[in-house]
């Protein structure tokens, strides 16, 4: 056991089974199970009566009766996701469908992290607090308690899409979703999203030694990269964009012929890498210099916000290749749609309104495939941006397609529940602590539209560059974090809802 010596031991402990356990998102039922077999042996060794539900998209919910006299308690439920991001920066890559995660404790003792991929403490550690809080036998007066486990939060929320309250038999009108923070803040709302999918399909040519070409693979990699909602704002480059950038400028000055070209990995993640395979027409003798003065001005620009982008480009061997005018559609394409903070809100001050995330570009079985993740608090500006997606890929011959709408969480500053949590929180850190309203997504705007009459909020530990292999817990936040939660289920009495 790499974490057995952190406290508060229980939830680490857990935390530590959660991330020796693979849970890639949409397969999540190794997870499951050993969370369903962890809670039976449980309630044999503490003599509790948990009753676990499930639904038929995968998700749980556990339940844990009210100790005597509390029957009448409001039921409050726990709320995270089972399922992680899975990124990795080992040269040699990383099997997230058969290994755990190689947790570690940075050397400064105030983190943890993992070697070379993402923690997944989004969201295991809001997945560890909640059963934590199911388990822990010093907790010895509270009122109802479920705790509701979802799979596939990471792409396309079918969870909480598909969530069956019904069958699930929930009861909670309080929820609190443990997928947020840093610690001092509540989250009482979040940003709506909406993925898009750019699809065509190539003719491609077969290469022929007359066709007087060479062929060159440009890589753009080592950038710090970073949540798709939370890190858009930051000075980071993206991948695809310097791809599409360095090519669109050659094109300009000679033909060139894409053949292949992947870069990104998923929606949610700001492209760390991309690569692209390309030919030109022999002894174009400014070529080199077109690329390296494109290349040294990007160095120059992002020199200091991103320390280990790498851009390299060499010969490689002939391949099937796009026509000019062609590759000169799908290299605009790229270019034009926009990347980052698309508009900052005159609501909320300081909050970053609307965003896109251009996410992956692939070429799949000859067809050139785009995703991208635009999102934002307000929806018919995310419904308009998405409609300027859609007219900008018909004028390229594009077909696009909208997936459903991840509903925005608005905040409800009336909220008992949130006055409620809010006295606590301020107690436990002796201070004001602050409400927000964040730019990722959060299951609670789908969720709410599932159980009516729900009052939320998310709260959470510090985690830093989420969805990134430098993903990293604060390691004093965990003992904090809990010993809310454990106030929280003890004095959920007090909460006056009327």
């Amino acid at each position: 056991m790499v974490l057995e010596n952190l406290k508060p031991k229980i939830v680490w402990d857990i935390f530590e089974i959660i991330s020796n356990t693979p849970r890639p998102s949409r397969h999540e039922e190794r997870i499951r199970e050993v969370i369903k077999d962890f809670i039976l042996e449980a309630g044999k060794s503490n003599n509790v009566d948990y009753q676990i539900n499930q639904d038929g998209v995968g998700n749980i919910l556990i339940k844990k009766p009210a100790t005597f006299g509390q029957e009448t308690t409001p039921s409050i439920m726990l709320q995270a996701h089972f399922d992680m991001v899975c990124e990795t920066d080992k040269p040699e890559g990383f099997d997230f469908f058969n290994k755990g995660i190689p947790l570690r404790i940075q050397k400064n003792n105030e983190w943890v992290d993992a070697d070379g991929t993402t923690l997944g403490a989004d969201d295991g550690i809001g997945v560890a607090f909640a059963i934590a809080i199911l388990v822990d036998t010093s907790i010895e007066s509270h009122g109802p308690i479920e705790v509701l486990l979802t799979v596939n939060e990471e792409d396309g929320f079918d969870g909480a899409t598909q969530l069956d309250p019904k069958t699930l038999d929930i009861k909670s009108k309080l929820m609190i979703n443990l997928d947020a923070g840093p610690l001092g803040e509540i989250v009482i709302g979040s940003v709506g999203g909406r993925r898009v999918r750019f699809s065509k399909k190539f003719t491609w040519k077969e290469y022929k030694e007359s066709d007087d070409l060479e062929f060159y693979e440009l890589l753009v990699h080592g950038l710090l990269s970073g949540h798709s909602g939370e890190d858009i704002h930051l000075p980071r480059a993206n991948a695809n964009k310097l791809v599409s950038r360095i090519l669109s400028k050659i094109n300009q000055e000679m033909k060139i012929y894409v053949c292949k070209w992947q870069g990104g990995t998923k929606s949610n993640v700001i492209p760390a890498k991309s690569l692209i395979k390309f030919g030109i027409a022999k002894d174009h003798e400014e070529f080199e210099e077109l690329l390296n003065e494109e290349i040294a001005s990007i160095y120059q620009y992002h020199e200091k916000y991103e320390p280990h982008l790498k851009i390299e480009n060499k010969n490689v061997s002939p391949d099937n290749y796009l026509s000019n005018e062609e590759s000169r559609l799908l290299l605009s394409t790229i270019n034009i749609i926009p990347h980052g903070v698309l508009k900052k809100s005159h609501i909320y001050e300081g909050f970053i309104e609307s965003s896109n995330n251009l996410a992956t570009v692939n070429t799949e079985n000859y067809k050139e495939i785009i995703w991208l993740y635009p999102r934002s608090i307000i929806r018919d500006e995310l419904n308009s941006f998405c409609v300027s997606m859609k007219q900008l890929g018909e004028l390229g011959g594009w077909r696009v397609f909208l997936r459903p709408v991840l509903p925005e969480w608005l905040p409800d500053l009336e909220s008992k529940f949130l006055e409620y949590v809010k006295k606590q929180y301020d107690t436990l850190l002796e201070k004001p602590v602050k409400t927000n309203v964040i730019h990722g997504g959060l299951e609670t705007g789908m969720i709410s539209t599932r159980i009516s009459g729900l009052q939320m909020v998310a709260l959470g530990p510090t985690v830093e560059s989420l969805h990134s292999p430098s993903e990293r817990l604060k390691i004093s936040d965990v003992g904090k974090i809990y010993e809310l939660l454990k106030r929280f289920v003890s004095n959920i009495k007090e909460l006056k809802t009327n």
